[in-house]
């Protein structure tokens, strides 16, 4: 069993869900493969049916029919096809495609040149029968023969573009032959022991209808040897699938026992990562006339970036962005104190240095590995039409007029929080005031953006991320915000993320 290397997924789920998504994942795969093999031999099917009729029959079509259903799910294969839903559609696959070759094989009329050589031999049989018995009397010969031809029927050679249905004959193994076939499709795919019986039922079920029906019978010679092969084939299926239970599940056990504590200690990382993401605002957001667009994507259970946004007074609006360094639990432990910190203290003041300030003490009195913040406060008043903002070692914010269209990169920026006792009291250079006009955007995000890495250890770089800008300033929020995630996932190609990505964009409408 080749899923060693890939159990751990597994071991999240209880055991029976686990076998079940393993068998999905592996009919997900054969099921594409073998809608090819089947459009193939449909495709030769048609062509055959096709060159020895001359005209359209019943038989060309049901091929036909066939024949767009599995191009259909080929194409539209993964809007289609999913883990949960998987091994119903190839149940459903495999019972299709018996119907369909039995009704192919009854409503495809048969070569006059056969149907004629079928009666010669029948003849030349009951002839040589006939004289091979010196011993029997005329009146006996007279009676096999007639007793012969009761029983077969001489058919006249037909025009081909009349319909003939094959059907009556006591040596149509159809649905003998068929049942066979669905026998090696269920070695193929991987089902529960309840769904192989399940299909063997149907089978049997669409078997005996068919022929009473159709008056079809059974020959002794084919039908009885292949129907035999089939049962054999069902038997197989089940014990099979019994030993690859058998063998997962000793398996999940096995590692499951070796595993329980890393297990039990994801789902704390997981439970942790909801509770910090559920501390996140909504992503899109309208404040006044204040659009709001912004997305967090951690790189581990538990990230290290956040953002917020807050209304504080009737015309004044304030964004928070911050990045701890590293990430992981340590700095998720240290987000949930900023949050909590940031929220009482825009309760007394809402400047942004002295905000700043006030987080840089929190930081060095709570803890004692002296991590560091980078992190960007700012204050819009739309009265003033002013932002004021301050940047704590931060990555530079850019600002796009939309009067000009042009982008530009606010660079002032301070110490780190945690990086040193206090922020510089004196000097406000490292505070920023600048215009913030109606249609202005104002662009904030973290290092996962411009550090975002392709498979050649290149970075996106901050070069990359003003291009973008510089080519699509007049975008709304949430399509430019939309549109940096995607020129990003772009440029690494969907390699691991191998940071946090926070981006948070702010339009005056």
């Amino acid at each position: 069993m080749e899923i060693a290397d890939t159990f751990d997924r597994f071991l999240s789920l209880p055991g029976e869900r686990a076998y079940n998504q393993y068998l999905d994942e592996k009919n997900l795969k054969i099921f594409r493969r073998m809608l090819y093999v089947f459009e193939l031999i449909f495709l030769i099917s048609v062509i055959v049916i096709i060159d020895q009729s001359e005209s359209l029959n019943p038989g060309i079509i049901l091929a036909l029919i066939n024949l767009i259903i599995i191009s259909i799910s080929l194409i539209f294969y993964k809007k289609l096809f999913r883990l949960d839903n998987i091994r119903k559609y190839v149940f459903a696959f495999i019972l299709l495609q018996f119907v369909m070759f039995i009704s192919i094989n009854i409503f495809t009329p048969e070569d006059p040149e056969d149907i004629a050589d079928k009666s010669d031999n029948t003849e030349n049989v009951i002839k040589d029968s006939a004289n091979s018995k010196d011993s029997l009397d005329i009146k006996e010969e007279t009676d096999i023969s007639k007793n012969s031809e009761s029983t077969v029927t001489k058919k006249k050679p037909h025009n081909s573009g009349d319909l003939q249905i094959d059907v009556g004959k006591s040596d149509d193994d159809s649905f003998i032959q068929y049942m066979l076939f669905v026998a090696i499709m269920i070695l193929i795919f991987k089902f529960s022991r309840t769904e192989i019986i399940q299909i063997f039922a149907s089978v049997i079920g669409i078997s005996i209808f068919g022929i009473i029906i159709l008056n079809t019978g059974v020959s002794l010679n084919s039908g009885v040897p292949n129907l035999l092969i089939a049962l054999m084939f069902f038997v197989i299926a089940i014990a099979s699938e019994r030993k690859r239970k058998k063998n997962f599940l000793e398996q999940y056990d096995v590692y499951y026992a070796k595993n329980h504590e890393n297990l039990r200690m994801k789902k704390e990382l997981n439970y942790a990562r909801e509770i910090q993401l559920s501390m996140l605002p909504k992503n899109d957001a309208v404040i006044g006339d204040i659009e709001i667009s912004a997305v967090s994507l951690p790189a581990s259970e538990v990230g290290g970036d956040y953002f917020d946004y807050f209304k504080v007074s009737e015309h004044e609006i304030g964004f928070f962005i911050c990045d701890v360094s590293g990430h992981g639990v340590a700095s998720g432990l240290l987000l949930s104190g900023l949050r909590s910190c940031m929220h009482l203290i825009l309760e007394d003041n809402t400047h942004p240095k002295v905000v700043i300030e006030k987080l840089n003490r929190m930081i060095r009195k709570t803890q004692s590995r002296k991590m560091f913040v980078t992190a960007v406060f700012a204050i819009i008043d739309t009265e003033k039409n002013k932002c004021m903002l301050y940047n704590a070692g931060h990555l530079p914010p850019y600002k796009i007029s939309d009067e000009s269209k042009e982008i530009y990169k606010i660079k002032k920026h301070g110490i780190a929080l945690g990086a040193m006792n206090s922020v510089e009291n004196t000097d406000d250079k490292n505070e920023v005031v600048f215009d913030f006009k109606k249609g202005d955007k104002l662009i904030l995000y973290t290092d996962g953006v411009n550090e975002a890495m392709n498979s050649s250890k290149a970075e996106y770089g901050l070069e990359n991320l003003e291009i973008y800008l510089n080519n699509n300033p007049g975008m709304k929020a949430n399509e430019l915000l939309n549109g940096i995630v995607a020129d990003v996932r772009k440029f690494t190609n969907n390699s691991v993320q191998r940071d946090d990505l926070t981006i948070l964009i702010i339009q005056r409408n």
